[in-house]
């Protein structure tokens, strides 16, 4: 056995863990340091850690400039459909020791490069928060391994306490989006102000100066065009600061609305393995949606599928697509426990922030659900779809 302490002893590791993620305001850092208390209390050669990114489509290192070095550039990122599956992904928290899979399709299918480096001594300490598996703790040990039931009640406890921070920061980090989608709204609003005054002081500019040429008064036109020159180059800037918020969605949506909705669909079944129907007999009307309209209904497509596991624990979920010539429609249905929505809490922040982001564009949310009986979360967008035409060629 390895790192042979007592249950007090193993008490204090965890203090010490919490104390060391709160003790610090760089999270990244203090994370980091947490998980070379866990290290150390285990006796480990050494033990990197890889956090799956929002998208949940990558495990990126996080770590210190030791493990970043001995690992080198090849794994600074891993394929979440490589590498967060079974048998390395467990839905309990247990920790998973390599030793017990070697030689099964799980640790075969693993790249030679990885097995290389962690070992076959290697162990799973998944960091989990409200059984999301948000990444992973991965001891590797210079001699074999063969953890004690106290090490396992340990290691889980370890793993879900650093869940519980990385947890709680991006929680923080969601109130944060919330306060930036209430400020794109003041923006937006700002923007028609702004933009309504200014156009109109160009338009009374222009009519001045046509009323100083038929009067034959020519000799201000100098200080007249000066003074345009300046209210468009003002105008302009005022479009570049007023509108660099939305810049980020747009950047996003590289890709057509319905690949992103089944890249969507396709890691969620892969990472949490529950059956996601998907439904869309327009796919043409679909890619037709404004680039902003389906970044924002992606996010909340995100945030239903994540309620109907974790909240509801759906079984099953279908996904239902619909654009017309004015409207687009997105419904998630699940077939979970489902809730009052009477009872619901006004602030609870997943609903807050998909409410936010059909404000935002023009849009609406709504969710029906009853106890024992699913839930389904609609959104729709009134929009002006530009289907193309399909043309034959003779």
């Amino acid at each position: 056995m390895v790192g042979m302490q007592t249950s007090g002893n193993y008490m204090t590791v965890l203090v010490t863990m919490s104390e060391t993620l709160d003790s610090s305001s760089d999270r990244r850092q203090s994370y980091v340091n947490a998980v070379q208390v866990l290290r150390e209390a285990m006796g480990a050669s050494w033990a990197p850690s890889f956090l799956l990114n929002p998208a949940g489509s990558e495990a990126v290192l996080v770590t210190d400039a030791e493990h970043e070095e001995r690992l080198g550039d090849q794994f600074f990122s891993l394929p979440a459909e490589v590498y967060v599956r079974e048998p390395w992904v467990s839905p309990t928290g247990w920790p998973i020791s390599a030793a017990d899979h070697v030689g099964t399709e799980g640790w075969t299918r693993l790249p030679k490069a990885f097995r290389d480096w962690w070992g076959t001594s290697g162990v799973v300490v998944a960091v989990q928060a409200k059984r999301l598996h948000l990444g992973a703790v991965l001891l590797s040990f210079d001699r074999p391994v063969r953890l004690s039931q106290q090490q396992n009640q340990f290691l889980a406890a370890a793993g879900h306490l650093l869940g519980a921070a990385v947890n709680s920061w991006r929680s923080g980090q969601r109130q944060y989006e919330l306060g930036a989608l209430e400020e794109r709204r003041w923006l937006a609003d700002e923007l028609h102000i702004d933009l309504s005054q200014q156009v109109a002081a160009l338009g009374f500019q222009v009519a001045a100066m046509r009323l100083d040429q038929l009067s034959g008064s020519v000799g201000s036109w100098g200080a007249d065009l000066a003074r345009l020159e300046d209210m468009v180059s003002g105008l302009k800037h005022s479009l570049r600061h007023q509108m660099v918020g939305l810049r980020q969605d747009v950047n996003e949506m590289s890709q057509p609305f319905l690949e992103l909705v089944e890249r969507q669909v396709q890691t969620y079944r892969r990472l949490l393995g529950v059956p996601v129907e998907l439904h869309c007999s327009q796919p043409a009307a679909i890619d037709a949606v404004p680039l902003q309209v389906a970044g924002q209904m992606v996010r909340v497509l995100q945030e239903a599928m994540a309620n109907a596991r974790w909240h509801a624990h759906a079984s099953r979920i279908s996904i239902h697509l619909e654009a017309g010539g004015d409207l687009v429609k997105l419904s998630v249905i699940d077939d979970g426990r489902g809730f009052d929505p009477a009872a619901m809490p006004d602030n609870r922040l997943g609903m807050r922030i998909m409410t936010e982001r059909m404000q935002n564009i023009g849009g609406t949310l709504r969710v029906t659900s009853a106890p024992q009986h699913g839930t389904c979360v609609s959104a729709q967008v009134p929009v002006t779809l530009m289907v193309p035409q399909v043309q034959t060629v003779r």
